[in-house]
């Protein structure tokens, strides 16, 4: 009778793992041909860019909607942008005018295996377009909650034929 009630805690437990865990999601890591790495997490619909020249975190709904690839083909407005690039050896922050932006916030592919990072920089303005290409693409992180509770039961499964082998023996 303990041998049914354990089996089914842990059974319980395996499928409300299963269930609480969030959906499978994706984080997408782009290398540019200059070094620098371009995140996007499709679940939380944020991103990053960091290298030598740059250093910014941004957000957007659509974000959440990417689907990665070597050469993927996107249009995201950004709904915030913070962090700075660097520009002839002084840096300077995505333009905004009394906490406006004033000029759109968007990442893009521009074909080629191209990506821009389109906003303008500095008050007044010293830069636009950050466009680098794409050099290399790995998905980081795919956390899968599905596959966690097949192996929570399988272990569940390979305990109860060893304990019913065991006692067959005996």
């Amino acid at each position: 009778m303990k041998t049914a009630i354990k089996t089914t805690a842990i059974a319980l437990a395996a499928t409300t793992m299963v269930a609480t865990a969030p959906a499978s999601a994706a984080i997408f890591e782009y290398e540019m041909s200059d070094g620098d790495i371009l995140t996007i997490d499709s679940e939380a619909g944020t991103g990053t860019w960091i290298g030598d020249d740059i250093n910014v975190s941004f957000e957007g709904a659509d974000l959440k909607g990417f689907q990665g690839g070597n050469n993927p083909s996107f249009n995201f407005t950004l709904s915030n942008m913070t962090g700075t690039r660097t520009i002839r050896g002084q840096e300077f922050t995505p333009t905004t005018r009394n906490g406006n932006r004033t000029h759109p916030w968007v990442i893009k592919t521009q074909g080629s295996g191209r990506i821009n990072l389109w906003s303008w920089w500095g008050n007044p303005v010293v830069a636009g377009d950050y466009v680098r290409g794409i050099a290399d693409y790995r998905v980081v992180d795919v956390p899968a909650p599905g596959v966690l509770g097949l192996f929570g039961l399988a272990l569940v499964a390979l305990g109860l034929g060893r304990r019913r082998r065991k006692a067959a023996a005996a």
